[in-house]
């Protein structure tokens, strides 16, 4: 499959090409461009495939870019790459019928399941097949992660992306769930967790309405409604049920945190973030419990609150700097949705998660190069890289000289002594 990458910043580009040809093999990049107007004249020259384009660009922003090629005739799959506020620019790409999104920063395990998704289609459709996916349905998951993200601390838009998502507000009681399996499902994102959904669906029919949605690579979030009020042991009822179905059916074992029912809908995140803390007590509860939220876990979360989450982070970071710590792993560890965390991380350290692994891995390479006599692709291993060639060039990026270099230059420094 043929790519093509439009993004204002040269950064976000290169990055995404070294992901594409990291974990996507299968495609080419056909080409690239930094603003809209240049990737309409590329893509209509090279006709791509598929397109991976930012929204908010100089001269032509994605969206207008889009309009431009298809009225042009052009049949590829876009991808957005959308940042968090950008409900309402989603919302026109609805219109354009934009089927993609990813959320910034990109993550290699969503970029692969969102072009492999899109591969799919193509290939489906190539075949004679007509395959439909609603967007309303994606742009609804979105939709729901932004309530229990953002929705907490600014009811007006939580109001606004209840009304875009046609989810009652009146006469109905709300309550959440979180749901944890126990490995990410494979292939991921979405679409992964079709078979969860239906599950979901199927077992909480006697509620009024049940929204499931993806929260990060083995979490499953719930949202249920229902006129009146919400039977809440009728509910943990059948969370167990599914936890059973889910086992019989899938093959994987399931635990479940459940928040308390809330009649005003502005309330949905808290009830969401009681799941979440509920969640927590898994280890405590056996790997395959239903917990409700109560006093004990108001009172014990309240107290593990005084923690500084960051802090933790840095210091499993600094402990397992060695393994392969993705943002969504450490989400998933930390009960942080990715994108939180991202800026969370950002704002409390004033760097960037990589950056910081980064760092931290270098700091490590450049002590084992001045104290030991490994050689440079056992370090490279030793911290964390499995390709001594990405390291030695992002050693020699950030420290201004090659490891050999640096090795040679620290023995000089004892020998002087």
């Amino acid at each position: 499959m043929r790519v093509v990458l439009v993004d204002d910043e040269k950064g976000i580009v290169d990055g995404l090409q070294k992901l594409m040809g990291r974990y996507i093999p299968e495609c080419e990049i056909a080409g690239v461009a930094y603003n809209g107007v240049e990737g309409a004249q590329l893509i209509q020259a090279c006709k791509p495939d598929i397109v991976i384009t930012d929204i908010r660009m100089p001269h032509a922003d994605g969206l207008d870019m889009i309009a431009m090629l298809q009225e042009a005739g052009c049949k590829a799959k876009y991808i957005l790459l959308s940042g968090y506020a950008d409900f309402e620019y989603a919302r026109k790409g609805m219109r354009l019928g934009v089927q993609y999104y990813i959320n910034k920063p990109v993550e290699e395990e969503e970029l692969r399941d969102c072009v492999c998704d899109a591969m799919e289609q193509i290939r489906v459709e190539r075949g004679g097949m007509q395959q439909i996916d609603n967007l309303k349905s994606v742009l609804l998951q979105h939709t729901l992660r932004d309530l229990i993200d953002a929705g907490r601390d600014n009811p007006v838009y939580a109001r606004e992306l209840l009304r875009s998502a046609e989810i009652p507000m009146t006469h109905t009681s709300f309550v959440c769930a979180l749901l944890e399996l126990d490995s990410p499902l494979n292939p991921g994102a979405d679409m992964g967790f079709e078979s969860v959904f239906s599950l979901v669906e199927r077992v909480c029919s006697a509620f009024g309405g049940v929204y499931p949605f993806r929260y990060t690579a083995n979490q499953a979030a719930i949202l249920v409604t229902d006129e009146g009020s919400i039977e809440y042991g009728e509910l943990i009822d059948a969370l167990h049920g599914l936890k059973e179905a889910v086992w019989l059916e899938l093959q994987l074992s399931m635990a479940a945190g459940v928040g308390t029912v809330k009649e005003q809908a502005v309330d949905i995140p808290f009830s969401f973030e009681e799941a979440r803390d509920a969640l927590t007590f898994k280890m405590g509860k056996g790997a395959g419990a239903v917990i409700p939220y109560s006093e004990q876990v108001r009172n014990e979360h309240h107290a593990s609150r005084k923690k500084d989450t960051i802090a933790e982070i840095k210091a499993y970071v600094e402990e397992h700097f060695h393994e392969p710590i993705s943002l969504a792993d450490l989400s998933a560890r930390f009960f942080i949705n990715p994108y939180y965390l991202s800026q969370l991380f950002k704002q409390k350290t004033g760097e960037t998660y990589l950056n910081y692994l980064v760092q931290i891995r270098m700091n490590k390479a450049k002590e084992l190069l001045a104290m030991t006599d490994q050689k440079v692709y056992e370090i490279c291993q030793a911290v964390g890289y499995s390709d001594s060639q990405y390291f030695s060039r992002l050693f020699e990026k950030l420290t201004g000289c090659k490891p050999s270099e640096y090795r040679r230059r620290s023995n000089d420094r004892m020998a002087e002594r």
